[in-house]
């Protein structure tokens, strides 16, 4: 059953091979995904080059449709312009998820983004570490 619970996210600076940890849950929606954003760029550990591994395994995205995700990239977008990551690996949990990661990921750029969605952990911790060298 979907959840009910807003979008929640946490950060956790630190780690072998990612240098940031980011983890959602709840429901997520454009407005979520900016309060995400916006936490994140105020945090003065944030900054370019980081390794991020983004953990959706429990999210909800069954109310995010494509304009919501089209919304929700916008800030992503600003952010990565200033603040360019080194690899970003998104870790989904099923095939919803990971087809809504993967359309985010597009408007995002696609590969040239420097982000890439897993369905296992350590396949994304893996190409983290590959991204690293």
């Amino acid at each position: 059953m979907p959840s009910a619970d807003p979008l929640e996210f946490t950060f956790a600076f630190g780690g072998s091979p990612q240098d940031l940890t980011i983890t959602l849950s709840g429901a997520v929606d454009a407005l979520g995904l900016k309060r995400l954003n916006d936490a994140l760029v105020a945090d003065p550990r944030f900054g370019p080059a980081l390794a991020i591994l983004v953990d959706v395994t429990r999210l909800d995205t069954s109310r995010l449709d494509q304009d919501e995700l089209f919304t929700g990239v916008g800030p992503v977008v600003e952010r990565d312009s200033f603040a360019p990551p080194r690899a970003v690996a998104i870790v989904t949990s099923d095939a919803e998820t990971f087809a809504k990661a993967v359309h985010y990921r597009a408007h995002l750029g696609g590969s040239s983004s420097r982000r890439r969605v897993f369905t296992d952990r350590d396949e994304a911790l893996a190409w983290l570490e590959e991204e690293r060298r």
